[in-house]
C-alpha cells in the first residue's frame, strides 16, 4: 500500500503491527499523523514506512478532531469545537481567546497571530512566523488601518493589533502604548515616543497625513496624471503586476509613492528603477 501526493494522511485507523505494516511509503504529504496510543510494535512498523518529502509527523489521539483551513484563518469561541481538535492553516492564521473547555493543536504552514494567554493552544509545527499577542487586552483594527495621536496619549494602556498594516501618524514624545501589524508605516516622531511597534517590516516617513491604499488587484498602472493628481501619498499592496507609465520620473515617485508592498513583478522605465528599488517590500521583481 502506498499513499501519494496526500495534504493530510491520516493512520490512525491503521493501529496494529498488521495493518501499518502494508503501507510501504508515504510521498509528498504536508502532514502525517499516527495513532498516539500506538503499542511499540505498531510503532515500529510505523518506523518502517519509506517517507518521501513529508513535511511533519505527529501523533495524535483517535478523538481529535482534524481541520484543514486555507487562506487567512481566524479561530475563535464560535468555530472551535470543544475538546482536543487540531488544525492544519495554510495561511496566515489568528487565533483568539478560548474557553478552557477547547484545546486545540496547530500545524502552520504561513504566520500565525496568537493570544499569549491561551494555555490551552499548542503550536506543533510552523513554517513561518509566530507572534504572541495579549488580544485580551488589545483593539483588534482593520486592514490599513490609521492611528493618530489621539490613540496613544492618556492614562491607561494603548494596545493594538492590524490584520495586515498600520500607518501611525505624527505623535508627541509622550505617547505610549504598542501596536502589532504585519507592515507598520510611522511617522518619524515615533522612535522618539514610548510606542512598541512590533512587525516585520516597520518603515519610517515624515509625511503621513493623508496615506492612500490601492491594492488587491492583478494589474494596476501608474500614469505621471494619476500621480499627479493624488491628494496623499500612495500605499500599492497585493498586485500582481504594476506597471509604471515611462512619463513617471523619479522625482514624481519620490514625491507621491509611499510604499509598493507585496508585488508580483514592477515595470518600470529605466531611469526610475533605483528610485523602485528603494520603495520597495515584498516585491518579487523590479523590471522593464
Amino acid at each position: 500500500m502506498k499513499f501519494m501526493n496526500q495534504a493530510v494522511c491520516d493512520l490512525r485507523g491503521y493501529n496494529s503491527p498488521t495493518t501499518a505494516g502494508q503501507i510501504k511509503s508515504i510521498t509528498n504529504a504536508a502532514l502525517v499523523i499516527l495513532p498516539k496510543d500506538a503499542d511499540e510494535q505498531t510503532r515500529a512498523a510505523f518506523a518502517k514506512i519509506k517517507m518521501r518529502n513529508v513535511a511533519s509527523t505527529v501523533y495524535c489521539d483517535t478523538q481529535t478532531e482534524i481541520h484543514q483551513c486555507n487562506g487567512d484563518t481566524i479561530l475563535q469561541n464560535g468555530n472551535v469545537p470543544d475538546g482536543e481538535s487540531m488544525y492544519v492553516i495554510n495561511g496566515k492564521a489568528r487565533i483568539m481567546p478560548l474557553s478552557e473547555e477547547k484545546h486545540v493543536s496547530l500545524i502552520i504552514n504561513g504566520d500565525v497571530l496568537y493570544d499569549e494567554g491561551n494555555a490551552h493552544v499548542q503550536l506543533l509545527t510552523v513554517n513561518g512566523k509566530a507572534r504572541p499577542v495579549d488580544f485580551r487586552h488589545s483593539e483588534i483594527l482593520p486592514d490599513e488601518a490609521i492611528l493618530t495621536a489621539e490613540r496613544f496619549v492618556g492614562e491607561g494602556d494603548h494596545a493594538y493589533c492590524a490584520e495586515s498594516i498600520a500607518v501611525v501618524q505624527a505623535v508627541p514624545p509622550e505617547a505610549h502604548g504598542k501596536l502589532h501589524a504585519d507592515v507598520i508605516l510611522a511617522h518619524l516622531s515615533v522612535q522618539k515616543s514610548q510606542i512598541v511597534p512590533d512587525a516585520d517590516t516597520i518603515w519610517y516617513a515624515e509625511d503621513l497625513d493623508n496615506v492612500i491604499f490601492r491594492k488587491n488587484s492583478s494589474k494596476f498602472t501608474l500614469t505621471r496624471s494619476l500621480l499627479q493628481d493624488l491628494p496623499g501619498k500612495l500605499v500599492v499592496a497585493n498586485v500582481a503586476s504594476l506597471y509604471i507609465d515611462k512619463a513617471v520620473d523619479a522625482a514624481l515617485l519620490r514625491e507621491k509613492v509611499l510604499m509598493l508592498l507585496r508585488v508580483g513583478k514592477v515595470h518600470a522605465p529605466k531611469a526610475a528603477r533605483d528610485t523602485v528599488q528603494m520603495l520597495c517590500c515584498q516585491v518579487g521583481s523590479v523590471g522593464r
